[in-house]
């Protein structure tokens, strides 16, 4: 049968990259016109505009005269655009945030016609496991990509991709690049490009996908196609689709092989396995935003709607949108100029400000709107909010502002409630004085941090009252944290669950369930780094420091809710690779180590939940061209790690199969087991599980079959260079030019949150569960008038709701601990409110459990990921008792008004 070669017109349009996205749409605005020419005139049939509409956004903002004309050849099909908003990362951005990325590039798309429903990624640094339930989810059933898959994988281009809970989509795997039909402008017989494109192909029906970065459409497609026809009669090439492409494809009803899992070879394009690392300060920042997102802005909007604040949902896309644009896969790694990483800050910037503010002004008008205490003043009452939806009683950590240094806390029945006070200072409210000493006395007040534990219902809050005593007055409640200071080094902290100990230079870890002794538990590791802001590259002569504490300071805070070990000083250590070369320690890195286990209740225990033994590691990095890592060591032995997915888990191999021969076989690049992660990386055996927790981390790796390793940060000062030991060959990104990035050397001051969890099984669900425990705070708010500065807005008057709201609320309680909430929103629209779940074990959970509502609920319909119909269910209960979840599988549930 003749083969088909389908010329598909079209251009991959990096958001940012070397340059900004301001200079970028420039370029657009006057390339959009020359597209709209061509494909009026008929010189094009059609033209794929990248498969994502921020740019479409961008353009028709700034020219808005040419929105019927872009409308119109959408309409006709020359045009092609969508689903993507920004063409996404796929490994290191939450599920949620790829979900909505492709909801508001398919909305915004149908306000201009017809959307391309093809997951279209052909330059995404990887490909996650779970995009066929994604791309499923949104109505998608085909993709194409080019990074990730290997033969070893898959030797051919075409396939189906499944995951464990039977969603399937058709690939398509261009993996000579989006790039390779410029061969056909360039010169005139087509034959070693058709030899080449067919190369791995089952089908007759063959891509060549003609385009380039930010390329021009080209105006002479048909005159070259005709040229390069003629020039053989093996070959028939015509101008085509992807659309018109899976078309011919189905007609030839192939018999195709499947395939699960993720797709991170770098076999035949480089995949950046280290990319996860770079400018850590961005990816902490993303993090920190998507968290407060989902888990806590959305879910206090559905929780003020049933007390009187409409929810805003176009504020809340609005903020999606502002963070989905640094969501793209260059913006995303952090492999950019730092002229654009500027940008991409300030998007994150704005971002999180617009969501921080949001989350305190909710706060604040519901508190704001209950009754007056009755106790302890006018600034008496304290709320505690918690957004997860299931009861917390844990330790929090809250500040009060109090007229006098003692105070006691109570419920509102009066009855006291203990808590320790971890510091105190005193502070002036009066107007500001050039001499402090003309400041008025009656103007000081104390801000106090405490320390307690209470429980919190879920989906909801509780009040408490801080009762001011006079001077003369001790509070039997309040206890401050002991200090203690070690003049040797040698300390110790422990809890229910673990003991920490320092001594002899080591940390050890005593698992108390197990009494089981973890020796040297933990380290820091520092080595060279001779990469770039794609992949770390060990330096040719590398000198790698384990990071002692021979000059550290020791001291230990205990109190009856937590005990706190600081470990503080200066490491020497190379300034640069030259140093490093020569093993000078002519730099300094200072640091201050939290290492914090808290108390464990008996509630907590028996609801299964784990207090992890959290990390904080506080740096001011003063030298650069290095990586460093936070190594744990346990007494087990595995073959693989885990890590979790946007919706589930996935499994890696610790010695990747082709480690020892892939410059040999010809891979583009080393398969390194280092692997990219959400929120958690894990080793297990039958006896025993290790989890990493973090807050930003993005990277880990596994060093031995014992140690799993978290990259806390990467300090590096090119965008790009060639040559590197684990990426041989041009350099990544710009190949023809050095841009030096000093900002992405990362020095100054960094925080980093993390945190080790060790249970004797593997339980994706419980570890969730205890990383959002872990990773949303309570949020809390002080009715009081002493301090007008608790946030931005604080400042402001606020009037309450014409309705005083309750003194405490419960809302929504899920009661299914196998499966992961993803997701509780007002519904697009506004008519109700969303709930998305997801199974991220390997097995079917055939009863998951139920939701129990604070009142009776009327209609509820299952929904696809884009809030559209699937099933309906009729309930007059305030219990909702979820039906079986299929390996893996994601639910999205919706209930009406």
């Amino acid at each position: 049968m003749e083969k088909t070669f389908h010329v598909i017109p079209h251009t991959h349009w990096d958001f940012e990259w070397y340059f900004s996205t301001h200079e970028s749409l420039i370029q657009l605005i006057y390339h959009m016109d020359e597209v709209m020419s061509g494909l009026e005139s008929g010189e094009s049939d059609t033209y794929l505009l990248d498969g994502q509409l921020s740019i479409v956004e961008d353009y028709l903002m700034h020219c808005p005269e040419q929105t019927d004309r872009f409308t119109r050849l959408v309409e006709l099909g020359k045009l092609q655009i969508g689903p993507w908003y920004t063409q996404t990362d796929q490994l290191i951005i939450s599920g949620e945030s790829i979900v909505r990325n492709l909801a508001a590039g398919i909305r915004l798309g149908e306000r201009y016609g017809s959307v391309m429903k093809i997951g279209y990624v052909p330059d995404s640094f990887g490909q996650s496991i779970d995009m066929p339930k994604i791309y499923q989810g949104v109505g998608i059933d085909k993709t194409v990509f080019w990074r990730g898959l290997s033969t070893d994988v898959c030797q051919s281009r075409e396939f189906n991709w499944q995951c464990e809970d039977g969603s399937e989509v058709l690939g398509y795997n261009i993996k000579n690049g989006y790039f390779v039909g410029s061969y056909l402008i360039d010169f005139d017989d087509p034959t070693p490009l058709c030899h080449q494109a067919e190369d791995g192909c089952i089908a007759n029906n063959i891509a060549i996908p003609l385009g380039g970065d930010q390329r021009y459409i080209d105006l002479n497609i048909k005159q070259r196609i005709a040229i390069n026809d003629q020039a053989t009669a093996d070959y028939k090439i015509v101008e085509s689709s992807y659309e018109q492409l899976f078309t011919a494809l189905a007609e030839e009803k192939l018999e195709l092989p499947c395939l699960q899992g993720e797709f991170i070879d770098g076999q035949v394009s480089k995949i950046h396995r280290s990319i996860y690392s770079s400018r850590y300060d961005h990816k902490c920042l993303n993090d920190k935003i998507e968290r407060r997102l989902s888990y806590q802005l959305e879910p206090l909007m559905v929780m003020a709607e049933g007390l009187g604040i409409q929810p805003k949902t176009h504020l809340v896309d609005s903020i999606w949108k502002v963070l989905m644009r640094n969501h793209a896969h260059d913006s995303a790694g952090g492999c950019n100029t730092d002229k654009t990483n500027k940008v991409i800050l300030a998007r994150y910037e704005q971002a999180d400000q617009m969501s921080g503010s949001a989350v305190d002004y909710l706060v604040r008008k519901m508190a704001e709107s209950q009754p007056k205490a009755e106790q302890g003043g006018i600034d008496g009452r304290l709320t505690l909010f918690n957004t997860l939806p299931y009861k917390r009683e844990q330790v929090m950590t809250v500040t009060v502002s109090t007229q006098n240094p003692n105070f006691i806390l109570c419920d509102l029945e009066g009855n006291s409630v203990p808590f320790d006070v971890a510091q105190v200072q005193k502070t002036y409210r009066g107007s500001i004085q050039r001499d402090e000493a003309e400041n008025d006395p009656d103007y000081y007040y104390y801000q106090t941090e405490i320390e307690l534990i209470y429980p919190l219902p879920a989906s909801g809050f509780v009040s408490l009252q801080v009762c001011e005593l006079d001077n003369t007055e001790m509070a039997s409640e309040q206890s401050l944290l002991t200090v203690v200071e070690k003049e040797v080094p040698e300390a110790e902290i422990e809890n229910g669950r673990y003991q920490l100990v320092y001594r002899n230079g080591q940390l050890d870890l005593l698992d108390k369930h197990q009494q089981r002794w973890w020796h040297d538990c933990l380290c820091l590791i520092d080595m060279g780094d001779d990469g770039d802001t794609y992949d770390y590259s060990p330096p040719e002569k590398d000198w790698q420091l384990t990071l002692n504490w021979s000059e550290a300071s020791f001291s230990v805070q205990k109190g009856q809710y937590s005990q706190t070990l600081f470990v503080e000083g200066t490491w020497a250590l190379p300034q640069d690779l030259t140093a490093r070369a020569k093993q000078i320690s002519n730099g300094a890195v200072g640091y201050r180590l939290t290492f914090r286990l808290e108390f464990e209740n008996e509630a907590l225990i028996s609801s299964g939940s784990v207090c992890p033994l959290k990390i904080d590691v506080e740096l001011d990095n003063q030298v650069g061209d290095h990586r460093m890592q936070l190594v744990a060591t346990g007494p087990i032995s595995a073959q693989t790690s885990w890590s979790d997915t946007p919706f589930g888990v996935v499994e890696r191999d610790n010695v990747p199969e082709h480690l020892k021969d892939w410059r040999k076989a010809g891979w583009k690049e080393e398969p390194s087991p280092i692997y990219p992660m959400l929120h958690f990386a894990n080793m297990h055996d039958e006896n025993t599980s290790l989890t990493l927790l973090a807050k930003g981390v993005k990277e880990y790796e596994v060093l031995a079959d014992n140690q799993l390793a978290l990259t806390l940060f990467r300090s590096v000062g090119w965008l790009g260079k060639p040559n590197l030991y684990r990426r041989p060959g041009i350099a990544s990104g710009q190949q023809f030019k050095y841009i030096p990035t000093p900002d992405s050397q990362l020095l100054g001051k960094l925080n980093i949150e993390c945190a080790l969890m060790v249970e004797p099984t593997f339980v994706p669900a419980s570890i969730q569960g205890a990383w959002q425990q872990y990773s949303v705070d309570v949020l809390d708010y002080q009715n009081q008038s002493l301090n007008q500065f608790t946030n931005t807005l604080k400042y402001f008057v606020m009037h309450p709701l014409p309705q005083p709201i309750p003194d405490s609320f419960s809302g929504y309680c899920f009661d299914c601990p196998e499966l992961v909430v993803s997701a509780i929103k007002p519904a697009d629209g506004g008519d109700g409110f969303v709930v998305r779940l997801y199974n991220p074990n390997s097995f079917a959970v055939n009863q998951p459990g139920s939701i129990i509502f604070p009142a009776l609920v009327g209609t509820i319909i299952e929904t696809d990921l884009l809030e559209q119909e699937i099933h309906r269910y009729t309930s007059h209960d305030q219990v909702f008792n979820l039906d079986g979840f299929s390996a893996k599988q994601i639910r999205t549930f919706k209930w009406l008004k």
